[in-house]
């Protein structure tokens, strides 16, 4: 028997299992920073992730007191902000940071004001680093690592194909 005859059957199972440990390796994280690239318009960004889904695990996170809120900043119209496509790349952005200031990028227009000028700028709590926590092959949690005893926020991402669609954010703190 001829071992010539196998090695470009070998050499096809190994470079596809390469592009497969690959896929398995980068493609979280790529799916993190499509997330956040400011580069994509918000209409590119909503096929990314399942918006019902995170105004979903949104409102499981609320205290029933936002169900009291008087118009115009109702509990839906918080929803909505929160789930807005700006909203979850600021979420991704400033994985630290408080739900407040992500939400406010999914405001409608007329309820956004103007920031005062005598207001010192805020200074973004941003991450680089992620910690990649997977529950499957179909499944995958990242949680920024960039600060020593300082949670933020959990992205949980669900296989679409070969790519992934994020489908909760976990916030540090509650909606109230």
């Amino acid at each position: 028997m001829r071992l010539e005859r196998y090695w470009p059957v070998a050499a096809i199972v190994i470079v596809g299992a390469l592009t497969l440990l690959g896929w398995y390796a980068l493609s979280p994280r790529l799916a993190i920073a499509q997330l956040g690239d400011g580069n994509i318009a918000p209409g590119k960004l909503t096929e990314l992730y399942d918006r019902e889904r995170v105004r979903s695990a949104f409102e499981r996170q609320m205290l029933p007191q936002v169900e009291t809120y008087p118009p115009p900043l109702t509990k839906g119209v918080i929803l909505d902000a929160m789930s807005d496509p700006r909203a979850v790349r600021a979420f991704v952005v400033e994985p630290y940071g408080d739900w407040q200031f992500a939400a406010a990028k999914g405001l409608p227009d007329e309820f956004i004001t103007k920031e005062r000028a005598d207001v010192m700028p805020r200074i973004l709590q941003t991450s680089e680093n992620w910690e990649l926590r997977r529950t499957g092959f179909d499944e995958f949690v990242a949680t920024p690592s960039g600060r020593q005893g300082q949670k933020g926020n959990s992205y949980r991402f669900e296989r679409d194909g070969i790519g992934w669609r994020l489908v909760a954010i976990e916030l540090t703190t509650t909606i109230r």
